[in-house]
């Protein structure tokens, strides 16, 4: 437990001041209702906790808002066995405990995990970096040293100096013949891991890697991010960073960027734009940005909320529109509700819901992230001529 405590803590009170939405959850107060509710009886975080689940920080929770309430949904039934068998109470939420655990969940794909500094040192070698750069007594001179960095310099402030130093970097790399290195998985990681292993005992300036959303959002537009790319909008030249993958912590999504560094740079030059260059904790603020909008996902729509309405048997049970029957008058108790009450809803009453369509031979009703947004869109709005009144109330 106290492991757990030392794994997200410190990370995830930075991460809190950096999401600047409101409807966004506090993931610090998020993992003290982890271990509170129970979770951490049956999941671990990186190794910390139960063995029963998924390790939540190495595999079990991915991507928005919804696809995490969809996992959460879908593995409902499942889990409430797996307690009853461990004589353990199912977590019920009140007031904004599930938006704050959700937030807890959302981080902790943002932070790293400890590289492995061997593996790091072996790609020193193959991604071509010790040509150009020594470390210890090893290496070229061309590029500067790489020991001289302060072993607690954050990945993100050592992945912002190697943006930087692409263009003079990627030229000489092509002038003596050798691929430009791409990173997949944890490499860029090991990597980070390696160099700062060899770094000086010194400290680091601070760099708070959470980021700031707020200024990111800012940045994005002034480093001309949003001439290519868009977060859940219109397509643009480059792909819509809101659906494409790029899933994995900040330091991997720095890979990513980089990876992306020959092709973006061209296609910058060629609209006479410059490849952007960033100070202070600016990179970090634009990941803060990219990272935190992708947690709503993309707009549902109605329409489709009221065809998985009916096709997941939500009618059968709570009307036609909502009006209830066996179980409750939906259109009336969710009317102006935001996504995460509604959410807290379902899964509160999926006990009782359980039970119900036990005995009338009805299947739990799955949900894929898209669904579940429409249908609390239809939830939150209600029926068409609910929907006008709802949206001048909201």
């Amino acid at each position: 437990m106290k492991r757990l405590l030392i794994v997200a803590l410190a990370s995830l009170t930075a991460a809190a001041t950096a999401t600047a939405n409101p409807d966004f959850g506090d993931p610090a107060r998020g993992q003290r209702l982890f271990v509170a509710k129970g979770c951490v009886q049956c999941h671990a975080v990186r190794g910390a906790g139960g063995r029963i689940g998924p390790d939540l920080g190495r595999s079990g929770v991915k991507g928005s808002f919804y696809e995490l309430v969809a996992a959460m949904w879908n593995h409902s039934s499942a889990m409430e066995e797996k307690m009853k068998e461990s004589r353990l109470l199912r977590p019920k939420f009140v007031k904004d405990e599930l938006s704050d655990l959700l937030a807890f969940l959302y981080f902790l794909n943002y932070f790293d995990e400890p590289g492995d500094a061997r593996s790091g040192k072996a790609l020193f070698a193959e991604k071509h970096c010790i040509e150009c750069h020594a470390i210890g007594k090893e290496g070229g001179k061309i590029g500067p040293r790489l020991d001289a960095l302060p072993r607690g310099s954050s990945p993100l402030q050592i992945a912002q100096n190697l943006w930087n130093h692409g263009p003079v970097m990627v030229a000489a790399m092509r002038a003596r013949d050798l691929q430009v290195p791409t990173f997949k998985g944890n490499e860029i990681v090991d990597l980070f891991a390696y160099l700062r292993h060899q770094g000086q005992r010194q400290n680091a300036r601070a760099f708070t890697s959470a980021g700031n959303a707020d200024r990111g959002r800012r940045l994005f537009a002034e480093k001309s991010c949003a001439r290519c790319h868009t977060v859940f909008g219109k397509s643009g030249i480059g792909p819509d960073l809101g659906e494409a993958e790029l899933r994995g912590s900040v330091t991997q999504l720095a890979g990513t960027m980089w990876n992306h560094w020959p092709v973006m740079s061209g296609a910058m030059q060629s609209m006479g734009m410059r490849v952007p260059v960033f100070h202070g904790e600016e990179l970090a603020d634009v990941f803060a940005y990219v990272f935190i909008s992708r947690y709503d996902g993309k707009a549902p729509t109605r329409a489709e909320g009221q065809i998985v309405y009916t096709h997941k048997g939500c009618a059968s049970c709570h009307g036609e529109r909502g009006e209830g029957g066996i179980g409750p008058p939906l259109a009336k108790i969710t009317a102006h509700e935001s996504k995460e009450e509604i959410a807290q809803r379902m899964w509160n009453h999926a006990p009782e819901m359980s039970i119900r369509m036990g005995t009338r031979r009805m299947p739990w009703p799955r949900l894929s992230a898209e669904e579940l947004s429409s249908l609390i869109r239809l939830l939150t709005e209600g029926w068409p001529e609910q929907a006008t009144v709802a949206q001048k109330a909201h």
